[in-house]
């Protein structure tokens, strides 16, 4: 796990301690990191089968970035299952956040475990590669979303038009919630898919404000 030259002192820990270590060596190091996890997952006994309840580690969730990674099917589907029954995943309807519980009886969910596991939701083929090979491409971002009264479960730009899906906690169509669109150069801008928009260019980005409602909304450029 760790060797420190300096003082010759090798830290030894079971070889399942890398479902984790080779999680961060994937993208650097791809096949050194698949052998140290795939001999990880025979030390933890996952070649076999997954114990449940799961222990509450980081290694779960960095697994299931790296079974989805490489396409490791029948692995990803015991984690799933196993954490589904373990974790206590849980939509809190007052805030609107989807966390998991662990088991650990908490009043907050564990960060770092909790952004492993957010990190696995989003994750899929060749994915955690891709994001570390080269730096990400500059593009225009939302930004100032009255969260978590409102959450945006989609925004994507796709040919230089912004797709964005609102989710309100509470929908209210009297009420009006508002962000902004920065990095975006100056335009004119077709809504679609929702009555009720105003858009403002300002300093600052552009300015859009909404009917607080769940929506799919279209933002195409009409001009510069």
């Amino acid at each position: 796990m760790y060797y420190d030259p300096l003082v010759d002192v090798q830290h030894r820990l079971p070889a399942a301690m890398a479902l984790t270590t080779s999680y961060y060596a994937g993208p650097q190091v791809p096949e050194d990191a698949r052998r140290l996890f795939e001999a990880a997952c025979v030390s933890a006994g996952w070649d076999r089968d997954i114990p449940k309840p799961l222990r509450a580690t980081r290694g779960t969730g960095s697994s299931l970035v790296l079974a989805r990674e490489w396409g490791l099917s029948d692995l990803e589907a015991k984690l799933v299952a196993a954490i589904e029954d373990s974790y206590e995943p849980t939509w809190d309807e007052a805030t609107g956040e989807f966390t998991w519980g662990l088991g650990l009886d908490e009043e907050h969910p564990r960060g770092q475990f909790n952004a492993f596991l957010a990190a696995a939701e989003a994750s899929g083929a060749a994915m955690w590669t891709g994001l570390s090979a080269a730096p990400l491409d500059p593009c225009p971002q939302v930004v100032d979303v009255d969260f978590p009264e409102v959450a945006l479960t989609r925004a994507e730009w796709i040919d230089g038009a912004l797709y964005l899906r609102l989710a309100p906690l509470h929908p209210d169509p009297a009420a009006r919630t508002s962000f902004r669109i920065v990095g975006a150069q100056p335009r004119q801008w077709e809504v679609s898919g929702l009555d009720g928009c105003t858009v403002d260019l300002t300093t600052t980005g552009v300015q859009v404000r909404v009917p607080r409602v769940a929506a799919e909304i279209a933002f195409t450029p009409s001009s510069y």
